[in-house]
């Protein structure tokens, strides 16, 4: 009888010790879920390279599980936001196409009681659990404060004429647009704006088709280019470069915002004599940042409504410096 009984406790105690490994082996993992744009343009594909990495290492390094989506239309990203939250996710991290085209979508994600931390380019009227962004307020002040510095004597004299190249339509172009406004002098004269939608090709055709169609005059008096993207200072270069009309070309400076590599080119062989460059660093590893925060929210941190990533600005003057930094570094080390 006390042989039974002992036998029936062990077999009672195995029972146990195999319902509660198979409880612990089948306890969910944190789900992080990440929707961004499509490899568009340079950006966005560096972008998509340090987002996947992130989340790829800090996934195997902390034991959670991941779905990493990509969609070139909002449409798409509405579509990955539902299948992500289908799979239950403990936090989103969202970089939207168009704010505004993606607020259903992102509030669905709150309705659902999922934490949201908004990327880059944010949704008006939404209140996420996290903002992330580069701080392009501060890059439009800062080319403002720069574009005062240089034509200093000019604006004593005048209106000094420039053109404005844009990115697009999100929140991201109204910073920088805005923070440039705020402290340009008022007597720099934006003859014309233009949306390039991120687009080299298609600010070297705008660029063609404004020196193809202005009169001699009107093209001459240009003594500055705005720009909210390295990418776009490339295809207005090119555009300048190739061209061979009557009208003498009087730029001096042009802006762009990135810092990459393809900028830095510009300051040892532009082609474009009399013709300085600046910009400011907005990297595409900084995702790497969004991604971390949605880490943070899988750890148990409380996050912060806003967060900005600093910037800084780059010329002639210190783009080697600004080429040994870690920042940089970083950015093409993938």
């Amino acid at each position: 009888m006390k042989n039974t009984l002992k036998i029936a406790a062990i077999l009672m105690a195995c029972v146990f010790l195999v319902s509660a490994a198979g409880c612990s082996a089948g306890k969910k993992k944190p789900f992080l879920g990440v929707v961004t744009p499509s490899a568009d343009h340079g950006f966005t594909a560096e972008s998509i390279r340090h987002g996947e990495a992130e989340t790829k290492a800090l996934a195997e390094k902390h034991g959670f599980d991941y779905r990493y989506l990509t969609a070139a239309e909002s449409a798409g990203q509405s579509s990955a936001v539902e299948t992500l939250l289908g799979m239950k996710p403990s936090v989103i991290v969202l970089w939207p196409v168009t704010g505004n085209e993606l607020r259903s979508a992102a509030q669905s994600i709150l309705d659902a009681k999922v934490p949201l931390i908004v990327y880059d380019r944010f949704i008006e009227g939404l209140t996420p659990d996290a903002e992330i962004s580069g701080d392009n307020l501060t890059i439009g002040r800062g080319c403002g404060d720069y574009f005062n510095a240089y034509f200093a004597e000019n604006i004593g004299a005048g209106k000094v004429n420039i053109l404005e190249f844009k990115g697009d339509s999100s929140t991201v172009p109204m910073e920088r647009t805005n923070g440039f406004l705020e402290t340009a002098n008022p007597n720099f004269n934006i003859v014309q704006s233009f949306v390039t939608n991120w687009s080299q090709q298609t600010s070297m055709e705008q660029m063609e088709s404004y020196l193809n169609t202005k009169s001699r005059e009107e093209i001459e008096s240009i003594q500055a280019i705005f720009t909210h993207d390295d990418e776009i200072v490339l295809g207005i270069a090119e555009a300048l470069k190739n061209y061979r009309g009557p009208a003498k070309i009087n730029i001096k400076l042009v802006s762009g915002v990135s810092a990459g590599s393809g900028f830095m080119a510009l300051f040892e062989n532009s082609g474009l004599a009399g013709i300085d460059f600046v910009t400011w660093t907005f990297s595409p590893s900084m995702i790497r940042n969004a991604i971390d925060l949605g880490y943070d929210v899988i750890s148990g941190k409380t996050l912060n409504k806003e967060y900005k990533i600093p910037t800084e600005m780059v010329d002639k003057n210190n783009y080697k410096q600004y080429m040994q930094s870690e920042q940089y570094k970083v950015r093409y080390s993938l």
